[in-house]
């Protein structure tokens, strides 16, 4: 009898010996469509119940077959209809026996499993995601926000959890997982009743409008969304709070929620904040929302402005900046013909500053585009190139990405060296060819092939770009500090696409005088960031010490200032700094303490230089204690080998 592949693949991976996670693994994108695949997975299910029953652990393989219905065709293939009549009822049998006996390794898998029974709308789903709620489940979990978001608008049993929920109110994230698809709901669906609107209600809206903990914001933010559904008298005194908040971006939102309330004084500040280039969309889609687009501004819609706040708006995504800039200037504007259609299209170049706030960096200054799209390269220093080069980059990146340029990287330079003959100028020295881009015939351009090439000439460094007759060399002094290599080639074939003629003097644009910290200014702006640590409740302590936090990532500049600063050997400085996070580490609630341990942390990244510190020091006798104080934190091959190291 024919086995799909699912089938199968479940066959093997429910052995003793088998590992479903693997084997679902390897199906990749297969689309879920038939009865048979919805009835191997309901059995699945069964079988891992019994299972649990019997004190096996459901981690992982529960995580995989609830994966399974986020995969299924559509609602209207035979397998939707058997994994919402018997799959669900499995789910939910498995997510109640594991809020009867929580165990903390299931805890993460039994989260999913509510947000698959919240996705499948079912009335026992519901009630069992309440019920999870209720006990509670992990409230701090993030998991809970696409859970509830569920119940944001459209779901058939949303009012039944928002009451649910109402009374008494969840505490942590999940509350404000529950405020922000009430929220939503109520915008979109209208809500008999909001779960905040309440007097134990009110008042966590009022806590968060207080909070003067800036990673706060976000709650207030949420606080002040959900004031045109609550009754008076409240309500107009929590206005008031959201008016005066600190953040820019809550008083906003308390200006959209008194013109949803009919009050004009609330249209009038949004408009005034169209004229704001870092809040103008915001504020543009907040009065389009209210039916009051009349209210903006002409200036608002001036092509040049909109340009500086669609770039600003960019920047402020949490993937991006994180926050608006300090400042945007235009750097440049034209009509290019953008291939491949080559229709006339306006651009910018848009130079934006953040500055630093903490002593420890520079500025943080470049150049992005507005125009076929917006972007920014972080790493590439637009603003240390002639705006004809800026374009020419974004041309090329975006020629790859609709697949009309193909590059590759040439790991066997031998394959490609024959290109080097297209080279007619002077004698390259130890050329070597390292880049490839092969381009669509949809682009017209003259050859079909084009390299980069690394190389010196005269004596200098740089690339030769082989591409025929327009081959050209680039030296790499015209070019931006640390700038790759591969950046000369987007240039030239960008350049050469916009139809740019010429060579800009391209050394004008770069920047040389870059600012030189003092060793007392790093110290002290380092250490005060220490002190914040120190003080700083669970999500601000683990923002500061994660492996991608400024503490992490001027450890080493620290310690060489600590060094220079107390005319010690930096083996000193580098043992004081490493036993400060010991001291956070030991101090640290256990959340902390894994992140504090965790695999992208100082602790991780100096321990070995650490060791090195100790031996040299003479306090070898120590390493035993420290490698059983990390060996619970580091349970993988990399953990083990630097253990082992240390041993």
């Amino acid at each position: 009898m024919f086995r799909s592949r699912l089938q199968r693949a479940i066959d093997r991976g429910m052995k003793p010996e088998g590992d479903l996670s693997e084997e679902l693994g390897k199906l990749e994108d297969y689309q879920i469509r038939s009865r048979k695949d919805g009835r191997a997975i309901c059995a699945a299910l069964r079988e891992l119940r019994e299972n649990r029953s019997d004190g096996k652990s459901l981690t992982s393989s529960l995580h995989s077959l609830t994966g399974l219905f986020q995969d299924v065709e559509s609602r209207d293939v035979p397998a939707f209809e058997v994994l919402y009549t018997e799959g669900l009822p499995e789910l939910i049998r498995l997510a109640n026996a594991g809020l009867q006996q929580p165990d903390e390794e299931e805890t993460d898998d039994l989260l999913f499993v509510l947000k698959v029974l919240a996705m499948y709308g079912s009335r026992e789903g519901a009630e069992t995601v309440a019920a999870a709620a209720r006990r509670p489940l992990k409230p701090d979990a993030y998991m809970w926000h696409p859970i509830m978001s569920c119940f944001a608008a459209g779901h058939p049993h949303a009012e039944f959890v928002f009451q649910a929920l109402s009374d008494p109110l969840p505490t942590d994230f999940l509350a404000v997982a529950l405020l922000d698809a009430a929220n939503q709901a109520a915008r979109e669906s209208g809500l008999e009743h909001h779960p905040f609107d309440s007097e134990p209600g009110w008042q966590r809206l009022e806590a968060c409008l207080q909070d003067p903990v800036s990673e706060h914001f976000s709650y207030a933010h949420s606080a002040t969304a959900a004031l045109p559904f609550m009754t008076n008298p409240p309500r107009d005194q929590l206005l008031a709070l959201a008016m005066d908040h600190a953040d820019a971006g809550v008083q906003m939102e308390a200006a959209w929620a008194s013109a949803k309330l009919g009050r004009e004084a609330g249209l009038r500040i949004l408009a005034r904040y169209c004229l704001d280039v870092n809040q103008s969309d915001t504020a543009r889609h907040y009065l389009a929302e209210l039916n009051r687009e009349d209210l903006i501004p002409p200036e608002a819609s001036d092509p040049a402005f909109r340009a500086e706040a669609d770039f600003a708006a960019w920047l402020a995504h949490p993937n991006e900046l994180g926050q608006p800039p300090d400042e945007l200037e235009i750097v440049d504007h034209r009509t290019l013909e953008w291939p491949p259609g080559r229709e006339p299209k306006p651009f910018w170049l848009i130079r934006y500053l953040l500055r630093d706030r903490t002593g420890l960096q520079e500025d943080d200054i470049d150049c992005g585009l507005v125009g076929s799209m917006t972007w920014c390269f972080f790493s590439y220093r637009m603003h240390e190139r002639p705006p004809e080069d800026a374009y020419a980059i974004h041309c090329y990146w975006e020629m790859q990405h609709a697949r009309l340029i193909d590059e590759v990287e040439a790991e066997e330079a031998a394959e490609y060296a024959d290109m080097l003959s297209q080279w007619q100028g002077a004698p390259l020295q130890r050329a070597e060819i390292i880049h490839v881009a092969t381009l669509s015939r949809k682009l017209n351009y003259p050859t079909k092939r084009v390299a980069l090439a690394s190389a010196a000439l005269n004596g200098q460094e740089g690339w030769a770009v082989l591409d025929g007759p327009a081959s050209v060399w680039y030296p790499k002094s015209e070019q931006p500090e640390d700038s790759p290599g591969r950046v000369v080639l987007m240039i030239h074939v960008g350049r050469q696409l916009l139809g740019f003629d010429g060579a800009p003097d391209r050394k004008k644009y770069l920047v040389s005088d870059r600012p030189q910290r003092p060793p007392e200014r790093i110290v002290a702006a380092y250490e005060k960031l220490l002190d914040e640590a120190a003080g700083s409740e669970l999500e601000g302590l683990k923002k500061l010490l994660d492996g991608w936090g400024l503490l992490s990532k001027h450890f080493d500049d620290y310690v060489e200032a600590l060094a220079t600063l107390k005319n010690a050997a930096k083996a000193d400085a580098l043992t004081q700094a490493y036993e400060q996070f010991l001291h956070f580490a030991e101090q640290a609630d256990e959340s902390v303490r894994r992140e504090v341990y965790g695999r992208t942390s100082v602790l991780r990244d100096a321990f070995d230089d650490y060791i090195g510190a100790l031996i040299s020091d003479g306090r070898a006798a120590e390493i035993g204690a420290l490698i059983a104080r990390f060996a619970p934190h580091w349970e993988n091959n990399a953990g083990y080998s630097r253990l082992g190291g240390a041993a």
